[in-house]
């Protein structure tokens, strides 16, 4: 497979801006300021210098081994089939903690939309996960020319936010932390802004694209998150400065609260409602995403053949069905006990992690020694990393740990029923 050379660095920054402004803009920036208080700027800082050899990284995998699989395929490179699916079992884990945190973010906006009271969130996010469901059944697939509308409105919105609520008399609200009770306190936000870079595997589907990726490629990494960091920040100031933060609802309600402190109650509805239409479609190509992963592991034989069935559109339905129920199992067990958002997104984090940790100490071995230095300094991070989601990894490090005992015990069977057959 070769991949065609066609980026430049512009082209390039608009990838890298598209893959990581999102849903994330409209809930992290408040959640991050809830945890680190006037610390939060400088969270938002450590965490982009840890997360940025991973991104390096994963740019140079994809160069040099170009795979559909991503992150899975290079671990199956170094460590075998069994890890490779082991990675896939734990992609699809992030079904039970993932969907909660998106669905809660439509449904909280839709609930500003319509006027409704807190309390009538929970209803809505049952409404929105079976919406969304018939949404994936459709068959609607994700374009990158409505992903670009979504970042060109979302930068529009925080440009109009910055010029007209003040963001230079904001920058009084930034504190320095002095002391290490202070720095602790600044870092109970890293592992939640983490959730902000998920996506870093997309970065292998991009260094074999550029032109002349030596020299573009970093270009177009470095300006895209910078670019990405800017508004995170911005909205981490204004925020503050407005005080649209505090409980979970006002968190995933921040932006639009925000919109309507400074441009006025009217504004705020019509915000709401375009919020919630991003996060309803992001939302329903995310569960059609898991549903594609689940027919393909179906066609594998990891799952039942059922769900490999696809309608005449090419939806593979049944996936979508399981795809919504866990979606749902994963609303119910949010609300009934009490875990809150900051839970959800943490054990998704971990998950995630727990992939790019992988990846990393697999680039240790399938990078050119004289990159290795890069996968080593890659690793390191991952690993601190892991410090500050702290025993959310668990979630992971125990799916992960039951899908490779699962690989061995049937590859083990496999092998006994081969070795009767040939007796007989």
């Amino acid at each position: 497979m070769q991949y065609q050379r066609t980026l430049g660095p512009l082209q390039g920054i608009a990838m890298t801006v598209t893959t990581f402004v999102g849903t994330g803009l409209m809930l992290l920036p408040a959640l991050s300021v809830s945890q680190a208080n006037g610390f939060a700027l400088y969270a938002w800082l450590i965490t982009t210098a840890i997360v940025l050899p991973v991104a390096f990284v994963f740019a140079l995998l994809g160069s040099r081994f170009p795979s559909a699989g991503g992150a899975s395929h290079y671990i199956g490179r170094a460590f075998g089939k069994k890890a490779e699916k082991a990675v896939g079992w734990l992609f699809l884990s992030i079904l039970f903690v993932g969907p909660a945190v998106a669905i809660n973010i439509a449904a909280a906006y839709l609930a500003v939309a319509l006027n409704l009271q807190q309390d009538s969130v929970f209803i809505l996010s049952i409404i929105t996960v079976f919406t969304t469901a018939l949404y994936a059944l459709a068959g609607i697939k994700n374009s990158s020319r409505f992903q670009a509308m979504v970042v060109v409105a979302l930068i529009t919105v925080v440009v109009l936010l910055s010029w007209k609520g003040d963001l230079l008399g904001a920058t009084h609200t930034i504190e320095t932390p002095l002391s290490w009770s202070q720095w602790q306190t600044a870092s109970l936000a890293i592992g939640t802004i983490f959730w902000c870079f998920i996506g870093i595997e997309v970065m292998a589907h991009m260094g074999a694209e550029f032109k002349n990726p030596a020299r573009d490629f970093p270009i177009a990494l470095l300006g895209g998150m910078l670019i990405v960091i800017a508004l995170y920040l911005a909205l981490v100031l204004l925020i503050t400065q407005h005080h649209t933060y505090g409980d979970e609802i006002t968190n995933s309600q921040s932006l639009a609260l925000l919109v309507g402190q400074i441009f006025g109650e009217p504004s705020k509805k019509l915000f709401a409602i375009g919020a919630f239409i991003i996060a309803f479609a992001n939302t329903g190509m995310y569960l059609l995403g898991f549903a594609r992963m689940v027919q393909s592991m179906s066609s594998q034989g990891a799952l039942p053949r059922a769900f490999s069935y696809l309608s005449k559109q090419g939806t593979p339905i049944y996936a979508v069905y399981l795809v919504t129920g866990l979606t749902l199992a994963s609303i119910l067990l949010s609300y009934f006990s009490e875990w809150s958002l900051h839970w959800f997104i943490e054990m998704t984090n971990g998950a995630f992690l727990l992939i790019y940790t992988l990846t990393c100490i697999t680039s240790l071995k399938l990078l050119p020694s004289h990159q290795k230095w890069l996968g080593f300094m890659a690793s390191t991070t991952c690993l601190l990393m892991t410090y500050f989601v702290g025993v959310s990894m668990l979630f992971a490090l125990s799916i992960f740990a039951i899908a490779m005992y699962f690989e061995y015990y049937k590859g083990r069977k496999n092998l006994m029923l081969d070795h009767e057959i040939h007796v007989q």
